[in-house]
């Protein structure tokens, strides 16, 4: 194990959130006010609920196999509580997104049947390698995000940032519990860097493809100057993803373990700015 894997965690709180959705929120509401950049995050957010029901299913599949270990344990439930509020409050999101003309609810019931395919069919230790890739890629965006905040959450209506600022410090919180959970469990490096090679593709172009399904649903299939300026801000020179991509790469070492990139006081500034007003309890 890691230095970085054998030090003390805090435990992993579950939050309990209330955000008021209301009609003063812009219809590009996402970053930089951007119409493709909201596109793709309502295509996340359809997203969310079928798959973190997967990632508690892969992982609560191999509880029984943790042993004698009550930090790991603690850390497994307080996985499944956070991301059962994010299911809960995706959907809610994107019921709101429904309402405004965006095929979020259509799109959530296509992940669902996809994952629940996927469920029927892989192994447990497929699933959970799967759930280690994406979870990898979550906190990838979230640290891309709350490092750097103004570039994503400077122009966005302040519910909706806290919403999203809310989800991405849970991701980077809980980021290493499925990949501990695997190395218990399972093991199986090359099932590992498989699954994140596999996933790596079938996340880009699916989300693509469902970016497109909303800018099309939104009249803004052909604006051409809002996807060059998305994919610029994102993948261009400084993008803040391309920025990140040493935290991707890592991944594919022998040695790498999550808790190896350090965003203790990038969650603490994002606490502190996200977090006041909307938290009514934690557990």
């Amino acid at each position: 194990m890691t230095t970085a894997a054998a030090t003390a965690r805090s435990p992993i709180p579950i939050r309990r959130m209330d955000f008021e959705l209301t009609d003063d929120i812009p219809e590009h509401w996402g970053i930089d006010g951007n119409p493709f950049l909201t596109a793709l995050m309502s295509a996340l957010s359809a997203s969310f609920p079928a798959g973190e029901r997967y990632f508690i299913h892969s992982v609560n599949h191999y509880v029984d196999q943790l042993g004698d270990d009550p930090e790991l344990r603690a850390r497994v439930r307080g996985f499944a509580g956070q991301e059962a509020q994010h299911t809960k409050e995706h959907l809610a999101f994107n019921r709101f997104l429904d309402a405004r003309g965006v095929p979020a609810l259509a799109i959530e019931q296509r992940v669902e049947e996809i994952l629940d395919d996927l469920k029927r069919h892989n192994t447990p230790a497929e699933n959970l390698a799967h759930t280690v890739a994406l979870e990898h890629l979550t906190a990838f965006l979230a640290s891309a995000a709350l490092e750097s905040p103004e570039a994503f959450f400077g122009k966005m209506h302040p519910t909706v940032a806290a919403f999203w600022g809310w989800h991405l410090i849970e991701e980077l919180e809980h980021r290493s519990v499925a990949f501990d959970v695997y190395q218990r469990c399972v093991g199986d490096e090359k099932l590992r860097l498989r699954a994140m090679a596999i996933i790596t593709v079938f996340f880009t172009a699916v989300n693509l493809l469902r970016t497109a399904r909303v800018m099309r649903a939104t009249g803004h299939r052909w604006d051409l100057a809002a996807w060059a300026k998305g994919l610029n801000l994102l993948f261009g020179r400084p993008g803040v993803l391309r920025k990140m991509s040493p935290l991707y790469r890592a991944f594919y070492r022998t040695d790498f373990h999550p808790d190896q990139h350090q965003v203790d006081q990038a969650l603490d500034q994002a606490r502190a700015y996200f977090l006041p007003g909307h938290e009514r309890t934690t557990g």
